[in-house]
């Protein structure tokens, strides 16, 4: 009796089980996670559940506790080779960078042939600027699997690692292979635009064209080569096209703020310039042609405001030169260079005229190299600066020559004047 009576239980458990599991597939089959979290915490659940379970709390935004879940089922399954590839791509998304990629190396010592764990593995080395390991590793994995996706990524890996022309004729192979490919045709256009050569963008990109028209990473290419070729009606054409469909990104507009601008429609050039501005703080080329746009039309006075801000943006401010002319100054220092030391420190001097302790400095270079006039001079100038400082201590920054800090530095360059002009006079000299 009590065998029929444990039989019967066990036979009631599994089919308990097996209607909970249904209702688990169910809820995650209607994105239902909360659901799908909510049932698999009502009883102990198998490790496949718990896979189940992160899935949901990932998908919910709970990645953090997603990954705690995946952890612990690691654990006491160290090979489950899913547990392992959901944690990794929970650390991917935790920027969990390291980890991610040790998860990976483990499916793939599991497991060589799992061909997701290593381009997923290749691909956050690319994305890691780790260049040279992701074009290793994604020559060994295209043996296993030549898709346009794992050869496009060697093509990647080529350009990032600093091999123009070897990922050109990779991307080229990819297209004899793929002709569909339009990531690898909008690749390559890309890399004919940068390198000026507009004619071969064109022709590229028009042979895809013709059997699909409508890809906007294909046509934002196309336009860009018409546009940079000077064919400006054609670009205009070209970019009105993608602009219908929706794109109204940065470069979009304004290159085809441009084009109209090169084409004398000046107030359509400024309606897309506007457009481009308002996608992103502008850099001085766009300011450039809203300002002349502008100038062209009823927006005169706006127009002097874009240039003066172009202006402003293209010259560098003072506080800026001046760090870059002292840092000058100090590798000059290091190298014994002294009269670069000196040049550079005059560079300095002009853009930090309130900086009196340079003229100090410039003072004892000078006088390091033997030019007493040059010494003189800046020891002068420097002492005219004293009634400008409220405190007559200063203390130099580490970038400045002797002497020590703490001193008192109108008393030494009043010190050192005296001892030339005594010396001078001993010489006869004036």
């Amino acid at each position: 009796m009590k065998h029929w009576i444990l039989l019967l239980y066990l036979g009631f458990s599994v089919v308990l089980q097996a209607q909970n599991t249904a209702s688990v597939q169910e809820a995650m089959a209607n994105y239902d996670y909360k659901t799908v979290i909510r049932l698999i915490d009502e009883e102990s659940a198998s490790p496949q559940l718990l896979i189940q379970k992160a899935k949901a709390l990932k998908s919910l935004g709970r990645t953090a506790e997603a990954l705690s879940t995946l952890q612990h089922i690691i654990i006491e399954l160290p090979e489950n080779q899913q547990a392992l590839v959901e944690a990794a791509e929970c650390c991917r998304q935790l920027s969990k960078f390291n980890e991610a990629l040790g998860y990976y190396r483990k499916v793939m010592e599991l497991n060589p042939e799992h061909i997701y764990a290593h381009l997923q593995y290749t691909r956050l080395l690319y994305n890691y600027q780790r260049y040279g390991d992701a074009l290793r590793e994604s020559i060994a994995l295209a043996r296993k699997d030549s898709s346009a996706t794992v050869l496009r990524l060697m093509a990647e890996s080529m350009e990032g690692a600093g091999m123009p022309v070897e990922s050109m004729f990779c991307y080229l192979s990819i297209i004899r292979k793929y002709p569909s490919d339009y990531l690898s045709v909008a690749k390559l256009g890309s890399i004919f635009n940068t390198m000026k050569d507009y004619e071969g963008a064109i022709a590229l990109t028009e042979a895809y064209r013709r059997t699909d028209s409508t890809n906007v990473e294909v046509n934002r290419q196309n336009a860009l080569a018409y546009c940079l070729r000077k064919e400006y009606p054609t670009a205009i054409k070209r970019y009105q096209d993608l602009t219908a469909r929706g794109d109204s990104t940065l470069l979009t507009c304004y290159y085809l703020g441009v084009s109209y601008y090169a084409t004398k429609e000046y107030y359509k050039a400024r309606d897309w310039l506007l457009k481009a501005k308002s996608c992103q703080s502008p850099g001085a080329n766009l300011l450039y042609y809203l300002g002349r746009s502008c100038s062209k039309t009823l927006w005169k006075q706006e127009g002097i405001g874009y240039l003066n801000q172009a202006i402003a943006l293209t010259i560098p401010a003072d506080s800026i030169m001046e760090r870059l002319y002292s840092g000058l100054a100090d590798c000059y220092r290091q190298t014994k260079q002294t009269r670069d030391q000196i040049k550079a420190t005059k560079e300095q001097y002009k853009y930090a005229p309130d900086k009196h302790i340079l003229l100090y400095n410039l003072a004892f270079l000078s006088d390091k190299i033997g030019d007493t006039k040059a010494t003189e001079h800046y020891l002068q100038a420097f002492l005219r600066t004293k009634s400008k400082q409220n405190a007559v201590l200063q203390q130099p920054d580490d970038d400045e020559e002797e002497p020590a800090p703490y001193i008192d530095y109108y008393k030494s360059a009043t010190n050192k004047l005296e001892s030339i002009r005594k010396e001078k006079f001993l010489k006869g000299e004036k």
